[in-house]
């Protein structure tokens, strides 16, 4: 009876660790779990089945943890980026033609971003990226870009791509077509250059994208595109 129990202990910590791995990567919770269930299965092997079991329940309760913890630190990367996001798309706004007629709205933004912070610093990281949210939609109406519906699992594709810089990696058609939430593929990045060949300052020369341009994504396979690109979603790639 203890043997079916321990073994069956373990077969359920097998089965956690590989999920977490999976999804969560590496933590020290994670790291912690992989011992003890290493340590259960050598119980296992020299006949020490309570022991065994034991060592798994220890094991389960580290994935558990792990979890946890990965959803947490899920939740405030996406604040993270949120808050990025809206402060790039502030600033693009605030800096086009036009903008001052749009004071009252700029500032009503900035307030959002400014109580995002406080929210992330206190912790609360899905009240941080609503507020960060709100802002990215409110300068998305300003400029004509409907937002997507958020989905979390990202099988809505989105048909807005805002250009931003980077000291690394900084946009360009080949980096834009390769992100999962576009193409998925940089050879695919013709479609996205003919798209959009009339919103450039030099509509002859594909290599020169200046941040702030809202860029439409065509379809490439048919896929359903809808709103503005959320860096916070994991988007499903095209197949």
């Amino acid at each position: 009876m203890i043997k079916r129990i321990a073994c069956a202990l373990v077969a359920l910590t097998v089965c956690l660790a590989s999920v977490s791995a999976q999804n969560f990567l590496n933590n020290q919770y994670q790291k912690a779990g992989r011992e003890y269930e290493k340590q259960a299965r050598e119980s296992m092997d020299t006949g020490e089945y309570e022991e065994a079991a034991r060592l798994a329940e220890l094991a389960s309760e580290e994935y558990r943890k792990s979890r946890e913890y990965a959803e947490m630190m899920t939740l405030k990367f996406r604040a993270a980026n949120a808050i990025n996001l809206a402060e790039r798309r502030i600033a693009d706004v605030a800096t086009s033609p036009g903008s001052s007629n749009y004071k009252t709205e700029i500032a009503a933004a900035r307030a959002l971003v400014v109580e995002a912070k406080a929210l992330f610093a206190q912790e609360d990281w899905e009240a941080s990226r609503s507020k960060a949210l709100q802002a990215i939609d409110a300068m998305n109406k300003l400029t004509g870009v409907k937002t997507a519906p958020r989905d979390a699992s990202g099988k809505t594709l989105p048909k807005f791509y805002t250009v931003v810089s980077r000291p690394v990696n900084t946009d360009c058609f080949w980096n834009i077509a390769k992100m999962r939430a576009v193409y998925n593929n940089p050879l695919l990045w013709p479609l996205l250059y003919k798209a959009n060949k009339s919103k450039l300052r030099n509509p002859e020369n594909p290599n020169l994208l200046h941040p702030g341009t809202v860029l439409e994504i065509p379809s490439a396979k048919g896929e359903k595109r809808e709103g503005a690109y959320d860096p916070a979603v994991t988007y499903e790639p095209v197949q």
